[in-house]
């Protein structure tokens, strides 16, 4: 049986501080990481808009359908929560910066593949290679936040990763716009596979932490988990803390809802309130630029208050969609959705860095796989109820719809989160209390 702790040995003045020099040499690097991960992804976000701009355009000016843009996106968004168990496992049992870099890679290897592509057929098989790295990067990249800037900074660690995020989401769409005016989407699209590539590099050169030591495989009387076990662990884990499980839940509901609301957003701004392409670029940045602003707000958090401050969010952002629905004129309906993109930036913040302090090292990278797969499902859904909604509707209606659904569900979330609380107050807990036993 080992130790639960090491056995203390006299230490010489000469070991103690090489102990301490390699300490501040570990807090250095780490440091300096931060701020290369969070440039990293800044770049990486702005080619996913770039990208997300010119393959609508090449797309469209090809096939002139609009379902061809639609089976664009859901050649990305699909395996990304239909690979979640499988990317998460490969998270935590493989070196975790070696699979993020092998998919960074892969991702700018098929972005230079695209630029040649042509014909629909090509470019959906480009898009579902796309997905199944994204797959991987989106858990992974949550995943190493403790290792990126240590334990007691990532809340604010995830504030400033998810601002970076859309910053360079916000930017790649405007330089999307200006290079296929100048040159068309081929452009575009090399310039995407350049960012890419540029990210990739640099998430090679990133200094993490020393990884967790993993399982030791002893697990006594149990037998080894199976493969099908390991692979639901991070659904196990969800299950068993009933804190993160009930907020991953309603947060993929309200996204769900949320982009519900994306479908309607161009005949609203254009037609509705007719506004034409200017106003529907304004309402667009109204959300995008409280969203950066949401995500740095959310970084004053104290880590007590995650779960209320994203459940808050969540009800706070379907507030804002309502409001934008109701909207008589344009300012009207952006002011509302600086609000609603403030909320939900907030939420972001909050829902992953309370998914990263509870979530045991040996299980992260699946349980945020399921996170990313929850929400990439919920976004898909979204869409797809959304494009039978516009028409039943309206423009109005369907963003009034959405934003309500959105309210509904993250107060049903507020209210089950306050019923267990009295419950384990009044059982003398401090609250629930998530299963960690064998289940990697």
């Amino acid at each position: 049986m080992s130790p639960t702790r090491a056995p203390a040995r006299p230490q010489s003045a000469g070991s103690a501080s090489g102990e301490a020099g390699a300490g501040r040499s570990r807090r250095l690097g780490r440091a300096r990481a931060l701020p290369l991960g969070i440039v990293l992804q800044a770049v990486n976000a702005a080619g996913d808009g770039l990208a997300m701009i010119a393959l609508a355009n090449r797309v469209f000016q090809t096939s002139h359908a609009s379902w061809a843009v639609a089976a664009v996106f859901l050649a990305i968004t699909v395996p990304i929560s239909a690979l979640a168990p499988v990317a998460g496992l490969l998270l935590d049992r493989l070196p975790v910066k070696t699979v993020l870099v092998i998919a960074a890679a892969a991702e700018a290897a098929l972005a230079f593949a695209l630029v040649l592509a042509t014909g629909l057929t090509a470019t959906l098989l480009l898009d579902t290679g796309f997905g199944i790295c994204a797959a991987v990067l989106q858990p992974g990249l949550g995943a190493i936040v403790p290792r990126l800037a240590g334990r007691t900074m990532v809340i604010k660690a995830n504030s400033y990763l998810q601002a970076a995020t859309w910053i360079g989401f916000t930017a790649g769409p405007l330089l999307a716009g200006l290079l296929i005016t100048v040159s068309g989407s081929g452009l575009a699209l090399a310039v995407n596979a350049a960012l890419y590539a540029l990210a990739a590099a640099g998430l090679a050169a990133l200094r993490l932490a020393p990884e967790p030591a993993r399982p030791a495989g002893d697990h006594g009387h149990r037998a080894r988990p199976t493969l099908g076990e390991q692979l639901r662990a991070g659904y196990s884990y969800l299950r068993s803390d009933t804190d993160a499980g009930l907020l991953v839940l309603i947060v993929g509901i309200v996204v769900a809802f949320a982009n519900m609301a994306v479908v309607a957003e161009v005949v609203f701004a254009e037609h509705v309130l007719r506004a034409g392409p200017a106003g529907y670029s304004l309402l667009v940045a109204g959300w995008t630029a409280g969203m950066v602003v949401g995500t740095l707000a959310g970084g004053r958090l104290r880590q007590r208050w995650l779960i209320i401050g994203a459940l808050a969010g969540t009800v706070l952002t379907g507030v804002g969609v309502t409001l934008a629905g109701l909207a008589a004129v344009l300012w009207q309906a952006v002011a509302a959705y600086a609000a609603g993109g403030l909320a939900n930036g907030f939420e972001t913040v909050a829902t992953r860095s309370f998914i990263g302090h509870r979530a045991p090292a040996e299980v992260a990278g699946r349980v945020f796989a399921v996170y990313s797969g929850v929400l990439f499902g919920g976004i898909s859904a979204g869409m797809a109820v959304a494009a039978w909604l516009l028409t039943v509707l309206g423009a109005r209606g369907l963003l009034v719809v959405s934003g309500l659904g959105g309210v509904a569900a993250g107060l049903a979330g507020c209210a089950i989160y306050a019923v267990r609380s009295r419950r384990a107050r009044t059982a003398g807990l401090d609250g629930p209390r998530p299963a960690r036993g064998h289940i990697s």
